[in-house]
């Protein structure tokens, strides 16, 4: 798997590779993991995980990953992912995002604060910027949160200590 991109057709198991690069970092990790048993038709797997670390890849996040209902994890870390996270994925039912040590840049999205699933939120050592968004606070299942090694402004929000199970922060 040597793809730096990939294109997607519907919410199941069928990835066509877009380009290519020719030799990657020894510690690349890259997976995508399907289910193949959340709908009664099994004929049908549905994309449940996406682990691309280390993998060189660079662009933009895609707002399409939304089109993939059944994704809960994205691990992306340290790659050259550059721009904004997107809004859209506040309307997902993410477990996990892992964007750690890409280049990702402008403000955390307050719709993030919209996935009632996410455990764990990574996105240290970027450049992201601006204060940290209050809608966060309603991420009641949220038990990691990194955040270093980014440019916020101002302090965290105060409803942030009403999450109960926050362990890192």
């Amino acid at each position: 798997m040597n793809a730096t991109s990939w294109r997607f057709d519907g919410d199941d198991c069928s990835l066509h590779m877009v380009s290519e690069v020719s030799m990657l970092p020894q510690e690349t990790n890259a997976s995508i993991g399907c289910d193949c048993n959340i709908s009664n038709d099994t004929d049908v797997c549905h994309v449940v995980r996406m682990t691309h670390k280390y993998y060189s890849l660079d662009g933009v996040l895609s707002p399409e990953l939304v089109k993939l209902p059944y994704l809960r994890s994205i691990d992306f870390a340290y790659n050259y992912l550059s721009g904004t996270i997107p809004p859209e994925w506040g309307s997902t039912q993410l477990q996990e995002i892992s964007l750690l040590g890409n280049r990702l840049t402008g403000e955390i999205p307050p719709e993030l604060g919209n996935i009632a699933t996410l455990t764990k939120l990574d996105f240290e050592a970027n450049q992201l910027s601006g204060p940290l968004p209050s809608e966060l606070g309603r991420l009641t299942n949220l038990e990691t949160l990194m955040l270093s090694s980014n440019r916020l402004t101002g302090r965290l929000p105060t409803i942030l200590g009403q999450l109960r199970n926050l362990r890192d922060l």
